[in-house]
């Protein structure tokens, strides 16, 4: 089967290892897709390695999203996940749809979501043979080029070598899976009344958030700048910097006027 003639109807969701180690998230996609109207075509377990993840998001292969791809690497080869091709009608918005429900009750973090499905016109054939045939079967999978469309790193955490930023992103996945989200993260600002704090819904890639934050606090190292990022995506907020109202607004205006989602308030109330 060719990209080209991968028909229509079919579209694949992959179960990601945090999902597919969880009996509910697993039993919540069964509610789903038996209420969706789709058909279950092909359903295995799978081991994905670095190949893998970059042939289903051949974005990460290049140089725009290195923190990203490397996050994303580490996760999705942490464990087995689950492959579900699917076949019917309206098949992308549907298995979306499935996508959506999940992550909302489940997911913990833009990168840490608990399952994928493709929703871009040229990422769903190379998905589905990737998937449905070259996977399971062995056959040569060609990867279709991606250069991604966002704004990737700049500024400050461009500057940084490669190298050591793969490591501060190893270093920050490793704390995490071994002692918890919270022993990841970076320890809170001391100082001042209120704190700037940093909220999830990054409209920007993870790699030129990041970016955004790195600029606007140059004092962070590479792994900070990482952590607070994270943070806010799991926690719902994360403080970047406390002193006065002003320092606090301050710096919240700016991210804000940078496309992030700020607050500045009281420390009592962060």
């Amino acid at each position: 089967m060719s990209q080209q003639a991968v028909p229509e109807d079919l579209s694949v969701l992959v179960v990601k290892p945090d999902g597919y180690r969880s009996p509910q998230v697993r039993e919540y996609l069964d509610t789903l897709l038996d209420a969706s109207g789709l058909s279950v075509e092909l359903r295995y377990e799978a081991c994905l390695e670095d190949e893998d993840v970059l042939d289903t998001w051949p974005k990460f292969a290049g140089p725009k999203y290195p923190i990203t791809a490397e996050l994303l690497r580490l996760y999705l080869t942490s464990g087995p996940c689950e492959v579900v091709v699917v076949r019917g009608p309206d098949v992308v918005r549907r298995c979306a749809e499935v996508r959506g429900e999940v992550r909302a009750r489940f997911g913990t973090s833009a990168f840490a979501n608990c399952v994928h499905t493709p929703t871009e016109p040229h990422e769903i054939a190379p998905n589905v043979e990737k998937y449905l045939v070259s996977l399971p079967t062995g056959q040569p999978f060609t990867r279709h080029r991606d250069e991604g469309v966002t704004v990737g790193i700049t500024g400050r955490l461009a500057a940084v070598p490669r190298s050591v930023l793969l490591g501060e992103a190893r270093a920050f996945w490793k704390t995490a899976q071994r002692d918890g989200w919270r022993a990841a993260w970076r320890p809170r600002p001391r100082g001042g009344a209120f704190g700037a704090c940093l909220l999830p819904g990054d409209p920007h890639s993870v790699d030129h958030g990041m970016s955004l934050i790195a600029d606007a606090l140059p004092g962070l190292t590479p792994r900070e700048v990482i952590s607070a990022y994270v943070e806010a995506e799991v926690e719902g907020r994360s403080c970047l910097l406390t002193g006065t109202e002003t320092q606090a607004r301050d710096l919240a205006g700016l991210l804000a006027a940078r496309g992030l989602h700020t607050e500045a308030r009281p420390l009592a109330a962060v």
